[in-house]
C-alpha cells in the first residue's frame, strides 16, 4: 500500500494530467489522516479552481491559510478565486495579507494593481470582466 507521500505525488501527477476528479479523490482521502496539512488543502483548492468551483476553492485555500497563516500561495490563490466570484474587495484583503508577509512579492503587487484598475474601470463602466486579472495559481 502506498504511503501518504506516494499518494500525494500520485494526486499531483493526476492533476497535472487533467484527471482532476481522480486527483481530488486522493487529496480528500489524504485529509482523513492529515486534516491539518496546508499543502493538501491548497492542492484541493487548485483542483476546485480548475473545475470552476470557485466558492469551494476559496474555502479550501482559506483552510490552508488558517492552518498556516504564512502560506502566501494559499492566500494568493484565494484572491484569484475571490475575483472569479466577483468579490474584489475580499480578494484585495487576501493580497494585502500576502504583502504583509512578503512585501516584495511582485506577483501579488501586480495582481493587486490589476484588481484595483479593474475596480476603477467597473465604477466607470459598471461592467466587470474577471478575466482581466491574472489566473496563474501557485502550488
Amino acid at each position: 500500500m502506498p504511503d501518504a507521500f506516494d499518494l500525494f505525488n500520485k494526486a499531483t501527477e493526476l492533476a497535472e494530467q487533467d484527471q482532476l476528479d481522480e486527483a481530488l479523490t486522493i487529496f480528500q482521502a489524504l485529509l482523513k489522516s492529515d486534516s491539518n496539512n496546508a499543502s493538501i488543502w491548497n492542492n484541493i483548492g487548485i483542483i476546485q479552481f480548475r473545475q470552476e468551483k470557485y466558492l469551494d476553492a476559496v474555502n479550501a485555500f482559506g483552510q490552508a491559510a488558517d492552518i498556516d497563516p504564512h502560506f502566501t500561495n494559499a492566500l494568493f490563490n484565494k484572491s484569484l478565486a475571490l475575483v472569479n466570484l466577483g468579490k474584489d474587495i475580499e480578494a484585495l484583503k487576501a493580497l494585502d495579507n500576502v504583502l504583509k508577509i512578503s512585501p516584495y512579492d511582485t506577483e501579488a503587487q501586480s495582481q493587486r494593481a490589476l484588481i484595483t484598475r479593474k475596480m476603477a474601470q467597473v465604477s466607470d463602466t459598471q461592467k466587470s470582466d474577471s478575466r482581466s486579472v491574472q489566473s496563474q495559481l501557485r502550488v
